[in-house]
């Protein structure tokens, strides 16, 4: 390993796990790498106004990703969607650095970073939201050192409220939202919960479980439908919102899990280790973007920057990691990391 990796690994307290090539660590060094410099560069201080513009941090870091292309040709491919050329892994960092808290936008589109010594408490660290002034290491793209005075849980962290996954799941098929729906029901797909494929090709012409969602086509409308004895089928509708890379997007996701845990088919995470430090975790389907940004904090993806369901993560997260994942109904599998 080369004397800038070897700075690199040291730097951001990233150590490589036991059996893991050369590429991958690579892969990992640069992500993170990239991640504190986009937080370093709302820092800036120019004029005496502080932060800096997206767009020049949009500059910084394709110079920087450029420079690491030259230098490790090998892991330059992990920072490209395949499945859409078109996302820029700059912007994707930026945007999740902005959607949890640790960088601000002022009214002139100008960055700057939220050093109010937030953090959370998490394993033998905790997740620093900002950039600390004592020595830190970097998991994912999350900075971490000693717990602040200024704590908050990961629940508050997700804005989530306190509803099991079964609580949630009463809460969406209370009889008294439902009524009947002048809908064809030979224009409507239904979701099954019992299906083992992932969430998004579990869909059907049939209703196979007596609460379900209903959808015309994958666009929508959509409807959470129930089947109540001696009546129609009863429907409520939907809400549609726009699915983007916004802190709450794909919350729908949330009730799909639920409806799978309800009917004892719940999705599941499995976790396997590396060593004694790392282990994996592999989702069965892809997140509500406020978990899959909490993990991106916590977390390396493991096949390529975007990968939405592979994720390299240390073992003293995993308590913490799991109790996310039970809340919004996926059953977790594995994760003895004392074996």
């Amino acid at each position: 390993m080369n004397e800038l990796l070897t700075a690199m690994s040291t730097d951001m307290g990233i150590d490589r796990y036991r059996g893991e090539s050369e590429d991958s660590f690579v892969y990992r060094l640069c992500f993170s790498a990239l991640g504190q410099w986009c937080l370093r560069t709302a820092q800036n201080l120019s004029d005496g106004i502080i932060g800096t513009t997206k767009h020049n941090q949009t500059i910084v870091l394709n110079e920087l990703m450029s420079r690491y292309s030259e230098l490790f040709p090998t892991v330059a491919d992990r920072f490209v969607d395949t499945s859409n050329p078109q996302l820029s892994f700059p912007v994707h960092i930026r945007r999740v650095y902005e959607e949890t808290g640790y960088l601000l936008t002022d009214d002139n589109n100008r960055n700057r970073l939220a050093n109010y010594g937030r953090s959370i408490p998490i394993g033998n660290t905790a997740l620093f939201f900002g950039i600390p002034n004592t020595t830190y290491a970097a998991n994912g793209l999350g900075a971490f050192t000693s717990p602040t005075a200024y704590k908050v849980s990961a629940r508050e962290f997700l804005i989530r409220d306190d509803l099991t996954w079964e609580e949630y799941f009463q809460s969406q098929f209370d009889i008294i939202d439902f009524y009947d729906r002048d809908i064809n029901l030979d224009e409507l797909e239904f979701f099954n919960p019992l299906s083992n494929n992932v969430p998004s090709q579990s869909w059907g012409r049939r209703m196979e479980t007596d609460c379900s969602v209903a959808r015309k086509s994958e666009l929508g409308p959509f409807y959470r439908v129930m089947r109540v004895a001696d009546a129609p089928l009863q429907f409520a509708d939907e809400p549609e919102e726009p699915q983007n890379d916004s802190f709450t997007s794909y919350e729908f996701r949330r009730l799909y899990f639920a409806l799978k845990a309800h009917y004892n088919n719940p999705l599941k995470a499995t976790i396997s280790k590396q060593d004694a430090e790392y282990s994996k975790i592999r989702v069965g389907g892809h997140l509500p973007n406020r978990e899959y940004y909490y993990l991106l904090l916590l977390s390396w993806p493991v096949n390529n920057a975007f990968d939405k369901v592979s994720f390299l993560i240390r073992n003293d997260f995993i308590p913490e990691v799991t109790s996310a994942l039970i809340n919004i109904g996926i059953e977790v599998k594995g994760g003895n990391t004392n074996a």
